[in-house]
């Protein structure tokens, strides 16, 4: 069977996507997904980050508006509640309460900030140290994501390439503590296929790279497909062919939430 899920899509309230909410939807429809999860950016307190994420007191209306198209759309296609969480440390008792107040389908979580104030990103070309210093410092974030118990989905793995510092062995055996941690947690974790329309990237490729992905699958780490979009048309970017790779290489079942409980399809 194809991929039925698409669990990462944003909407205009996080600044940086366009196109009504049900555009989206009606691309999953057309292209048979079964399932589409909104996960826009939370709201983070006292306006950190706030020029790439809802504001706080748009949160009632963004969960509402999710569940209004559950019911526009129902038997047509899933339409799942969740949001990309933003792990801050430092602010995990009010990550952990945005959670507990709506009933989420899922939670991906996400590395994109060294500090607690959001002024560094993740994958800044500004970063204050070398290469390696950098993958190090965002694998060692991801794993206190993944140990933290506050999400059900780890977002797109070296998302740090984009700063376009190439690592050497000692960043790259970050990545692989962090996918082992990732499995030692039981986490599941994306393949974001957002990376293949980042021109900044130095070859399309996924969120973790395949190389990565295959380690993944080496270490029975559970995997979902998202596309990461920001726009109508890049629901279901390059499934075709991250469904290929994975039936290739044996997978056979890919992972699906349903009020934050996750179950299997097969692939």
């Amino acid at each position: 069977m194809p991929i039925q899920c698409d669990y990462h899509m944003h909407t205009p309230l996080c600044k940086h996507a366009a196109g009504p909410m049900e555009a989206y939807v009606e691309r999953g429809i057309e292209l048979g997904l079964k399932e589409i999860g909104f996960s826009d950016h939370n709201p983070l307190p006292d306006g950190r980050g706030a020029n790439v994420r809802m504001a706080e007191e748009e949160l009632d209306y963004y969960v509402n508006r999710v569940q209004e198209l559950q019911l526009q759309y129902r038997g047509k296609i899933d339409v799942k509640l969740g949001i990309e969480l933003d792990f801050i440390e430092g602010l995990e008792d009010y990550l952990a309460a945005q959670i507990a107040r709506y009933p989420w389908d899922y939670i991906i979580g996400s590395c994109h900030y060294f500090d607690n104030a959001c002024q560094i990103g993740t994958w800044t070309r500004q970063f204050p140290g070398t290469p390696d210093q950098q993958w190090v410092r965002y694998c060692e974030q991801v794993k206190k994501l993944a140990r933290s118990g506050l999400c059900d989905i780890i977002a797109h793995l070296d998302v740090v390439k984009r700063s376009t510092k190439q690592p050497t062995s000692v960043g790259l055996d970050a990545i692989t503590g962090a996918l082992e941690e990732i499995a030692r947690t039981g986490v599941c974790m994306e393949i974001n296929t957002s990376g293949y329309r980042h021109s900044e990237l130095n070859s399309p490729q996924p969120y973790p790279n395949l190389a990565f992905v295959e380690m993944a699958l080496k270490l029975g780490i559970p995997l979902t497909v998202n596309s990461d979009s920001h726009a109508p048309q890049q629901v279901g970017t390059m499934f075709p062919t991250i469904e290929n790779f994975l039936h290739v290489r044996g997978c056979r079942q890919l992972c699906r939430f349903d009020q934050r409980q996750r179950m299997t399809y097969d692939l």
